[in-house]
Parts: structure tokens; sequence; C-alpha cells
């Protein structure tokens, strides 16, 4: 029998209010439950947070993509402009567009070109070229808590779910667990984040996967303590969901502006918010004054991005950054081409946005952000 297993389960949008929709969720199990402080931003900000301990602005991944036509390795794709948007509109499409895009040019983290035009897509370069589950090989500036364990050679397991379905980690941990191989295991489901950007947060699959996990949950457990002599288990998430209310179609009052795209300016449009980077004067008073105007969101402050830790001094992520009121999602946006159910991404003090951790024992009082679930990760590993 082994001595311990740390065993972290990681809940994508398991919200603290959604949590406490649900109180019976592991009842009897948890010995607390706590909500956590999101960081800004999408999984591209929240996942390299937590595993790493830093904010955005320290390990330097935020969104996935960045104002960069000097970098961006795939100009090609801009001559894919030219196919029948009928075709290259379609998801499936441009899920397997972006593999092809991934494979020849040797990206290895999570790549997905999403609803951005192919007329645009030359102007960015992406942050995620390299994966940073489990590998030296990642972009982040730091070591994530696989490199730490790498570097001692302690046993874990790790699959996201973008690689690996959610049944499939539940059995590939059980495995490994009843043979007793691993140390620390890293459970990333995806499965309610998905359920709920399809359906809201109020639909009954949302509790039906919840029931769904409790179950597998437990039994991972039951199981881990046949094996295992001490087991420290913790299950979290990055942020919560909100329920969309809303469409506004920004781009189109972009438009009216008469600027010129890569000529003006150039901006992301990621669905909850739109950054801007301003290539003269006149477009960067044009827009300013129509969005500080605007009545759906604001346009956030240095200092404001500095609380949160996701300001760049080099503005590599945007000059200007502009945040929809909760529940309003910019449609089409680059990330969609119709308004769904659920989002997450708004601001992060919004009630809807905190995530939230449950555990085996008393949380730490000094955990309250979700970047902190690093240090739980280092204490229980004893590194």
């Amino acid at each position: 029998m082994k001595q311990k297993l740390s065993l972290f389960i990681f809940i994508d949008a398991l919200g603290w209010e959604i949590l406490n929709r649900h109180p019976w969720f592991l009842k009897g199990l948890a010995a607390d439950k706590k909500k956590l402080k999101t960081i800004f931003g999408y999984s591209s900000a929240c996942d390299p947070s937590i595993i790493s301990g830093m904010l955005p602005q320290e390990h330097l991944m935020w969104s996935s993509f960045y104002y960069s036509p000097e970098t961006c390795p795939y100009s090609w794709t801009k001559w894919l402009s030219f196919l029948p948007d009928a075709i290259t509109d379609r998801s499936r499409i441009r899920h397997v567009i972006s593999r092809f895009i991934a494979n020849i040019h040797g990206f290895t983290g999570y790549f997905q070109i999403y609803q951005i035009p192919f007329r645009y897509l030359p102007y960015f370069d992406y942050a995620e070229k390299r994966w940073m589950w489990g590998t030296k090989d990642g972009l982040l500036k730091g070591k994530t808590i696989f490199d730490r364990m790498i570097e001692r050679k302690i046993p874990f397991y790790v699959k996201p779910s973008v690689t690996v379905s959610d049944e499939q980690q539940w059995s590939d941990a059980a495995s490994l667990i009843q043979k007793g191989c691993v140390d620390f295991a890293y459970l990333f489901l995806g499965k309610l984040d998905a359920v709920m950007h399809a359906h809201g947060t109020n639909h009954p699959l949302v509790e039906e996967t919840l029931q769904h996990f409790e179950s597998k949950i437990r039994s991972l457990i039951s199981e881990a303590e046949k094996n295992y002599k001490e087991i420290a288990w913790y299950v979290f998430s990055d942020h919560g969901m909100h329920n969309v209310t809303e469409s506004y179609d920004l781009k189109k009052d972009i438009d009216s502006l008469n600027l010129i795209f890569g000529k003006d300016y150039a901006a992301l449009y990621d669905s909850t918010m739109a950054r801007f980077w301003f290539l003269n004067q006149n477009a960067r008073e044009k827009i300013h004054s129509l969005l500080s105007k605007n009545r759906h969101g604001r346009i956030l402050a240095r200092e404001e991005l500095q609380q949160f830790g996701t300001f760049f001094p080099d503005h590599r992520y945007g000059e200007l950054i502009f945040l929809m009121d909760s529940g309003t999602l910019i449609v089409p946006s680059f990330m969609t081409k119709k308004q769904i159910p659920g989002m997450h991404g708004y601001h992060p003090e919004d009630p809807d946005s905190a995530a939230t951790i449950l555990g085996y024992q008393k949380i730490p009082a000094e955990t309250e952000r979700i970047e902190q679930i690093y240090r739980l990760m280092t204490s229980e590993l004893g590194i």
C-alpha cells in the first residue's frame, strides 16, 4: 500500500453560485467548501494561473490570440478567405482547419481558430503554441506544478479534456490508482462547462451532470482508500457561468466608423470583451469615443487591469479592453456566430463569475483566489 495520493479534480465552470444551487453536491464527504476569486479572462488565463500559481501578467499568458502580424506563423491562411463562407463558417470545418494549422506548424498546445475571419488571422499570433500539461516544453514564464514533479520524478496523471474525454479520464485515473502507480492525479473535467454553454445554468442537465460527477468522485476516492494510506483530495473550478440574456453586434458599430482593419486598427471580439490595437490617432479617438458612450459595457481602466493581474505594459493583448455587462454577449464575435445560453469571461467580481473549491479538510484561509490552488498542490506534495 502506497503512502499518499494527492487528488485534484478540476470541474470546469463549477462556480460558487452553481454550487449553492446544488447544496447536496459531495455533502457528507467534503469537510469544507469555499468561494474563490477567478482570473479575468477565459480558460487561456485561468488554467496557466492554477498550475503555476502566477497571475497572467507574471506567466505572460492571457488570451489565445494577440496582435503581432510580424510573428504570425500562419499568414498563408489569408488565402482561405476566398473559399465560400457556407463551407468555412461551419464549426466542424474550422476545427479540422485548426488541427491542420497546428500540425503543419508543430503546435503542441491547444489551438483553435474559432470564427476568426481568415482575412484577419494573419494579423494575430497565438499564445499557447506549446503543451503546458506535464512537460517542460511549455511557454509559461516560470514553472508549473507538473514541471516541479518532473524534476523530482514524482509520478502523476494529467490529460486535459481537450485531448481526452471526461469518461476516459475517470477510467485512466481509476486504473492507475488501483495499481498505486501515481502520487498525484489532476483530472480536468469539461462536460459541465459544455452543458451550461449549450443550455444555461438552470437546465436539468446541469444537475444530472453534477450527480454523475459526484458518483464518480465518491467511487474514485473509495478506490484510492484501498491502495493508499492517506488521500488528500480537492474539487475545484476556474470560474462560474452566466446566463446570457442579450446580444449586441459591437463589430457592426465599429465598422460604421469607416476605419480600415489592418491599416487604422486591429480588433479581436472575444464573446464578452473586445480588444483593440490602434495604428493611428484618428482610429484611437473614434473607437474610444464610441465605446466610452456604449450602454452595453465599458472600457477597463489601466488600474483595474493591474488589479486583475492582466495589465501588460507592451499591450500585447490589447491597448484598449472593452468588457461587456454581465449577461450580454457580442454576437457575432470571433468566437461564435450566434447567441448561446451560457457564457463566462465577464467581470471577475460579478457573483456568477466566482469559482469554488471543496476539500477533504478545512480549506486554508489564505486560499482566496484560483491561482492559490497551486500552493495547495505543492503543500500536499511536500515540495
